[in-house]
């Protein structure tokens, strides 16, 4: 009997040597090159989203947090959209080898464009690790004409854009039966060649939503690069809408009116 105990500790010591010498499973590993290794060592502490005053809209990422060490230093950030989401994730790097590194926590901060161009109004989410922010596209953030081509205008080649920044917006009531209501825009232009082409109004629901569209010459023209103010007046379809508050938005701007009574 005692025989048999020790043989059988001999064969499952046996077994357990050679499971040891079979190749292990294949196992992701960072991509490595000549000098350097690379990993996801940074921490997140915060995260926020800035939302620019333009139509489309046009955000970016304020991300801050730390790295490990002083050889540690951020390689690249990604952002991938998933459904509602968008998912930051951060590639870092160090030298390989036997390296002298001071041991003190290194603190980061980096703003990274979003593209939300073309996005449906909602809420979506940023996550960067633990961290979260969100932010509200309240109208789509796609543009009211069809894509951006040069045109010809008399002879001339115009491009059409979207370069108006609106700084202030105005509602105007007019003391009237049926009530009139107009909208006042100030803002200005990025530079000589950049005007304004039309100003257009539509509404869904009980939103107004404005947009402007500029043009510029195309091809390689010379133009003043100081911003050039502008300020228009546009008039809304209000006749024959009920009684109730009303919203109108241009860019990241909104303001309210109300109709006190059926127009």
């Amino acid at each position: 009997m005692k025989k048999m105990k020790i043989a059988l500790i001999f064969t499952l010591l046996a077994g357990m040597a050679l499971a040891a010498c079979q190749p292990a499973s294949p196992v992701e590993t960072p991509p490595v090159d000549e000098g350097h290794a690379y990993g996801q060592d940074a921490t997140v502490t915060s995260i926020d989203v800035l939302l620019m005053e333009s139509f489309p809209l046009q955000a970016q990422i304020v991300i801050a947090g730390y790295l490990p060490d002083g050889c540690t230093e951020l390689y690249d950030i990604s952002v991938e959209g998933e459904g509602q989401s968008f998912i930051v994730t951060l590639t870092t790097r160090r030298p390989t080898g036997d390296v002298a590194c001071t041991m003190a926590l290194e603190p980061f901060e980096e703003n990274i464009s979003l593209d939300i161009e073309g996005l449906e109004a909602g809420t979506y989410t940023v996550i960067a690790q633990d961290q979260q922010a969100q932010f509200t596209l309240d109208v789509d953030n796609v543009l009211g004409f069809e894509p951006i081509e040069p045109i010809n205008n008399g002879g001339n080649e115009v491009t059409l854009t979207s370069d108006a920044v609106v700084e202030d917006l105005a509602v105007m009531i007019m003391e009237s039966y049926p009530v009139q209501v107009s909208v006042q825009l100030s803002g200005y232009l990025p530079d000589g060649c950049t005007t304004i082409k039309e100003v257009r109004s539509s509404r869904e629901g009980d939103t107004f939503t404005v947009r402007i569209v500029t043009q510029r010459p195309g091809g390689d023209v010379a133009c003043t690069m100081a911003i050039v103010p502008f300020e228009e007046t546009i008039p809304l379809e209000v006749e024959g809408l009920s009684a109730g508050e009303y919203k109108v938005r241009v860019g990241g701007l909104s303001e309210t009116f109300t109709l006190e009574m059926d127009n």
